[in-house]
Formats: C-alpha cells, structure tokens, sequence
C-alpha cells in the first residue's frame, strides 16, 4: 500500500541513488506494490470506452492509448516483484485483507483487450489476452475461495469481508464481455465463445446475490466509521452494472446462433434488472462518499473546496488528502455504469436511458483525474526515496 510507502518515506536521512542504499529501498517499493493497481488499468480502460460509445473521441482515444502504456508498465513492474520476492506474493495471496485485489490484474487484462479490440482492431492480441484470463480466472478464484474455507481465522467471515470481494462478479462478468465482442470478430469460434461467456455471465449475475448480500451484512453489522467505507465497497454498484455491460453484449448476439435464440429476450429482460440494481446503489453510495470526505479525519466544519467537491480529498490537500490504492475501486463502477448504460440504450426499447450517461460520465471523468492525482503523488513519494531531488521535490506536494 502507497500509505506503507509514505511511512518510510518519512525517515530523517536522504537516499543517494549511487549508494546500495538507494537500490535497496527501490526494491522495498517494488514489493510493496499492491496488486489492486491494476484498478487504475480496469478504471481508465473502461472510461475510454464509455466515451467511445459517447462518440467522444479525443478523450477515448487519448485515454485508450495511455491506458495499454500504463498496463504495460505494471505488468513489468510485478513481473520484478514476482522474481525478486516470489514468498511477498504467495503471503498477499494468502492475506484476506489483500488478495481479492489479485483478481484486479484479469478485469484490467480484458478491460485493455476489448481495448484493443475496439480502438484498432487488435484481434489476435486481444484473444490471447481473453484466453489468458479464461485460463487464470478459474485458479485464481479456486484458490482464494480454498484459502478462506481451508485458513484458521480469528475473526468471522464478515470482519474479513469488504466490497473487494465483489471482483469475483466482476472477474467473471469481465470474462463475457470480451467474449462476446469476439465473438463477433471470430465467426468460425463464435459458438464455444458464446458458451463460454454466457456460462461466466450467468454464473456471475447468480452468485451477484450471493455475495452482494454478505458484503451488504458487513455494511449493516456494526457501526461504520468513515474510515471504514472504501472505494472498493462501489463495487456493489459496478458488479450489476458489469453485469447490465455483459448481457447488453452478448444479448443480441445471441439471436444468430440457433440454440441460443429462445433465450435472447429473457437475457435482455433480465439484464435491464441488473441495471436497475445498479442504478438503485448509487444515490446511496454517493450520500456515504460524501460522509466520509466530509467527516474523515476532519476537525470541526470542513473546508470549503471539501464542501464543494468532497471527492477532491482524492487528488489534494495535505492532512486530508485521502487517497490510497483502493480509492480506483470507486472509479471503475462509476466509468462501468456510464458504459453499461450506454449499450443498453443501444438495444431498441431502452434508448431513452442515453440521457443518463451524457451527464453521469463526465462525474466519472472527473473522479477519474481527482484519483489520478492523487496516484501520481502518491508514486513520487515512493520515488523520492530513491532520488533526493524528487524528495525535495515532493515534500512540497
């Protein structure tokens, strides 16, 4: 966590980037590096393609092409982490508190796939990434479920849970997106595609009620403090409205491969449920952002740039400044419910619903860059350790 970085940061003597010093404390951030960044690829992938779908291009494109920079990047950076301290990665596999963030790495995968797929046309990459994560998504999720049957834990299930656990919908669901997009592009594997997207889909939007409910219980047992609400609890909201983006996708296809075609109204009619439940979380989840901005770590009445745009805690400020790896897990439901709106406004019933994300889709740009912010000081930090120009730097931010 960025936050464990700062804690280092912190320490009386300035690192020189020729001595070994300096070598050591770059590793010390390497294996700090928290999976769930890959909530920044997942976030910024899906805002892309929500404005794709607005039909503004300048943003998509330039977000799109910045997304598969940064996607690289972090697949490098853990490719290090994984070779220099294998035993750091198997105890964030094993440690409840972290390991759902792992299931961020195959959500950001297919996000940057229908990415590529989308922008230029980029198939033969785009399926080995989809193949790659129809293979890792079930031992991936196998074993997080085995290591919180099998673990001894101190604590009930409910104090080990938060809206994190949400990314096993959002795994899945991610799975038939991609799928289904391809499907369209891979018309002699068009049928398995389908089947397989449309076996993740379905056992997503099942097991969304299922684990919805016990994240909703943690939520209920117990007094919440604000420091307790997370981005990562908008997961209950972008878990149906990944959901709404999957049956939008695969919906209408489903009319052109004969077995599928008496289920393609239902698949519609049921994927406007979804969107529904997502709709409903939202006022909600906006009314107890706003409490934490304004009542977290705040001393009497909050300043007013709080007042005005709670979220901006994310990016700036000093005492309050309130960001952290998990602040992208808001980031993404919002940038989902633009897009998943969107497609569903594409099929001939639901056109209506298109006013909804012409306006709600600049919201989640803006928290999107806020968040962006926010990353960026939280990285030159972690850097100036290393280098004690940046320190100087930063210690002004």
């Amino acid at each position: 966590m960025i936050d464990e970085i700062d804690d280092v940061h912190d320490g009386d003597s300035e690192p020189d980037s020729a001595d070994p010093s300096a070598a050591r404390r770059f590793g010390e951030t390497i294996r700090r590096l928290d999976p769930a960044y890959f909530g920044f690829v997942m976030s910024t992938g899906i805002i892309s393609i929500a404005f794709r779908d607005l039909g503004s291009r300048v943003v998509a494109e330039t977000l799109a092409a910045f997304n598969v920079v940064c996607y690289g990047l972090l697949l490098a950076l853990f490719a290090v982490k994984v070779g220099l301290f294998p035993g750091q990665v198997v105890a964030e596999l094993r440690d409840s508190s972290r390991h759902w963030g792992a299931l961020t790495f195959v959500v950001g995968t297919n996000t940057v796939g229908a990415q590529l797929l989308l922008f230029s046309d980029r198939v033969a990459v785009a399926t080995a990434l989809w193949l790659t994560t129809v293979a890792v998504c079930p031992l991936l999720l196998y074993y997080l479920f085995a290591t919180e049957i099998i673990g001894t834990w101190e604590s009930d299930v409910s104090e080990r849970i938060d809206g994190a656990f949400l990314l096993i919908i959002v795994c899945m669901q991610s799975l038939a997106v991609l799928g289904g997009l391809l499907s369209d592009v891979l018309p002699a594997y068009a049928e398995g595609i389908v089947a397989v997207s449309m076996a993740y889909w379905g056992s997503g939007y099942v097991l969304y009620f299922v684990v919805a409910a016990i994240v909703t219980y943690r939520l209920l047992e117990g007094r919440m403090n604000p420091d307790d609400w997370t981005g990562p609890y908008w997961i209950l909201m972008g878990a149906a409205a990944i959901t709404t983006l999957a049956g939008a996708t695969l919906g209408p296809r489903l009319s052109s491969f004969p077995p599928w075609e008496p289920y393609v109204q239902m698949t519609i009619g049921v994927t406007f449920l979804a969107w529904a439940i997502a709709s409903w979380w939202i006022p909600l989840l906006l009314a107890l952002d706003v409490w934490k901005f304004v009542t977290a770590g705040a001393e009497g009445r909050p300043p007013a740039w709080v007042l005005a745009l709670p979220w901006s805690r994310l990016g700036f400020g000093r005492r309050l400044h309130s960001y952290n790896p998990l602040a992208w897990g808001r980031v993404f439901p919002m940038g989902m419910y633009t897009a998943c709106t969107v497609n569903l406004a594409g099929v001939n019933a639901f056109r209506p619903l298109v006013v909804v994300p012409r306006y709600w889709g600049w919201f989640a740009l803006l928290v999107w860059l806020l968040t962006l912010v926010g990353t960026v000081r939280a990285v030159g930090r972690a850097l100036s350790r290393v280098s004690p120009s940046l320190r100087k730097l930063t210690g002004q931010i």
